[in-house]
């Protein structure tokens, strides 16, 4: 039984609520001293310094000390490769010294694969096809040499074949305000969706040969100039082959051929002011995306773009209650063909409603609005597992909220919309949800809805709805 307590408190233990304990008493004007870090066994010192926002012999009011000290904790947290992180002070001869510590996440996953090979769980769960599963090995390193490098590598067979690998550097340069990232490889499906009828993906699956065969390449920049905001440019190759057949079942799957190949190049932009970024409670976010496919190189009938951008905001309204809203848009052409392997909707990519995930609303312009109203039912509460001696594991702490949703948005397709009734319209959807804030940045969230056409559904969740 004892073995059981533990996993049901790993499942619901969280990071979300790490503050440490209050600041110890400050004088009017602060002067920083010496600033020592502990608790750092694999991570570098120069990447946790650089989310400080205070410095070795700065002058500060209290209050703007207070509040650089606060902001520095959650730099950390959002780092996500700490599980607690305590900043307390000191006085010397005058000074004030700090003391940053950090207790640090396990960092080397080798994950077996086991997964589903729909869309989403709720997808499977209404064939509950066991032969549609991937098994294989995802092997992950978030914390590489100490410096907040990623190393990912997967290896999958089974209903698809995936080989991919990704190396993720945040920093190059001494400043720390510019990075790179390279990533490539292959995927072999003997299925894959065709077109949508009645807002329902259409599969083929071929047994003695591929339906699709796929092959990338990535190279991506990065840049930090503070510690809110960030900018990244990224270079696609893709490679991308059909079966025949499909062109067949959907002359509108290409522009006509089963091959293509072309170049793309991105600009991403996120602004995050979140106090905890896996469940915010307060603060903001914002993201925007605009994004060019073919640059007349290779494939010449590829030349499309899109624009996208999110905006949300999290703050309580009253003691234990807590309000969340997002807003976000998309947008290309309307005028120019789009073959169906290139478009997308909602239902894809996070551009999600509750309510309708088991469908997806195809549309080359599209509107969202989301919204919660959390209130907290268990407050985060701490427990230390005394049998378990690795910090990374023996410290848990866990929060549970009740979540009333509603959520809105609008698909407009011009291209297939004859065949699926759900865009060009406003949908809604409303619900109530249970959400678990767990260990190692998982959030559980348990949900019964009802849309607009009247359908009901009782939906599981791995991530922040908002």
């Amino acid at each position: 039984m004892k073995w059981l307590t533990v996993l049901l408190l790993f499942l619901t233990a969280n990071l979300f609520s790490q503050v440490s304990g209050e600041l110890d008493s400050l004088p009017e004007v602060v002067k920083v001293g010496k600033i020592r870090i502990t608790g750092n066994k694999v991570t570098k010192k120069k990447i946790i310094t650089r989310e400080l926002e205070f410095e070795e012999g700065g002058v500060y009011s209290k209050n703007d000390f207070k509040t650089k000290v606060d902001n520095s904790r959650k730099n950390l947290l959002n780092l996500q490769l700490f599980n607690f992180v305590t900043i307390k002070t000191s006085d010397s001869a005058g000074y004030t010294n700090v003391n940053v510590d950090v207790v640090e996440r396990w960092y080397l996953w080798p994950v077996p694969i086991f997964g589903l090979a729909d869309r989403n769980f709720n997808v499977w769960w209404e064939t509950k096809d066991w032969s549609r599963l991937n098994y294989g090995i995802d092997l992950k390193h978030d914390n590489f040499l100490g410096r907040m490098e990623k190393l990912h590598l997967v290896l999958q067979n089974g209903y698809d074949k995936k080989v991919i690998g990704k190396w993720i550097v945040p920093y190059i340069n001494k400043k720390q305000n510019i990075g790179f990232y390279v990533a490539g490889g292959l995927r072999y499906n003997h299925e894959t969706n065709y077109k949508d009828t009645l807002n329902r993906l259409v599969f083929y699956r071929f047994e003695d040969t591929f339906a699709r065969k796929m092959y990338f390449a990535e190279l991506g920049f990065s840049y930090r100039p503070g510690f809110n905001a960030r900018h990244f440019l990224n270079f696609n190759y893709t490679n991308t082959r059909y079966n025949d057949s499909l062109l067949i079942f959907n002359p509108e799957l290409t522009y006509g051929q089963d091959h293509f190949q072309y170049f793309s190049v991105g600009y991403y932009f996120k602004l995050d002011h979140r106090d905890y970024a896996p469940y915010p409670l307060n603060g903001y976010y914002f993201d925007f995306s605009v994004r060019k496919d073919g640059l007349g190189l290779l494939s010449k009938d590829i030349n499309n773009w899109n624009s996208y951008f999110n905006f949300d905001q999290y703050f309580q309204i009253y003691k234990k209650l807590y309000f969340a809203y997002r807003v976000g848009a998309y947008y290309s052409p309307q005028e120019k063909f789009q073959p169906y392997f290139l478009t997308t909707g909602i239902g894809y990519n996070g551009f999600d409603l509750r309510g309708y995930e088991l469908v997806v609303i195809r549309g080359q312009r599209m509107m969202l609005f989301k919204s919660n109203l959390k209130l907290e039912v268990i407050p985060m509460k701490v427990h230390d597992i005394k049998f378990i001696k690795s910090d990374k594991f023996g410290k848990i702490f866990y929060a549970v909220f009740l979540n009333l949703f509603f959520d809105s948005g609008y698909a407009s397709d011009h291209q297939t919309g004859y065949n699926n009734p759900l865009g060009n319209q406003i949908l809604w959807s409303s619900g109530l949800g249970l959400d678990i804030i767990s260990f190692y940045s998982i959030v559980v969230r348990l949900e019964y809805s009802v849309n607009k056409q009247g359908n009901t559904g009782f939906y599981l969740g791995m991530v922040a709805p908002i």
